[in-house]
């Protein structure tokens, strides 16, 4: 039971990190542009630093975690989530549902504004990340190892 909670809590620290892009933008630009005005294009820039450099969270976290002994639950997940497309796609539908802006009718942008909010400031953006990582990775290998033989 310690095992399946200390993994369960790892998962979900890792995907709040990951989803911190959304909350650090809203921060930086009620309290930076505000204070100082004459700096927004350096803000600008952090922001977008901020915004795609979290897409970045799920791919080094999960090859840390792929081989982790402490946490082997976590393991087992991410080693089926690699291997099993169906489980890629069920995590992808979960993600695309797990943005929801507060205060902003958010059905009302029809599929393609809430696609793109999704990936821009949800989950979905960085399991997509992740997948591809994973897909680029694994092409990679193949070729180094189809080179080796």
């Amino acid at each position: 039971m310690k095992d399946i909670i200390k993994s369960i809590l790892c998962l979900l620290i890792t995907h709040i990190f990951a989803g911190l892009g959304y909350f650090i933008t809203i921060i930086i630009a009620l309290v930076v542009f505000n204070v100082y005005p004459k700096y927004t294009i350096i803000f600008f820039m952090l922001i977008y630093i901020i915004v795609f450099g979290r897409l970045l969270v799920l791919p080094i976290a999960y090859n840390i975690l792929e081989n982790s002994q402490n946490f082997k639950l976590a393991s087992k997940f991410i080693k089926k989530l690699k291997k099993s497309p169906y489980l890629k796609i069920i995590i992808l539908v979960i993600s695309y549902f797990s943005y929801w802006p507060f205060g902003i009718p958010w059905f009302d942008d029809g599929f393609d504004g809430q696609l793109m909010t999704s990936v821009v400031f949800g989950l979905l953006g960085n399991y997509i990340i992740l997948f591809l990582y994973w897909f680029i990775q694994d092409k990679i290998r193949n070729k180094i190892n189809k080179r080796n033989s």
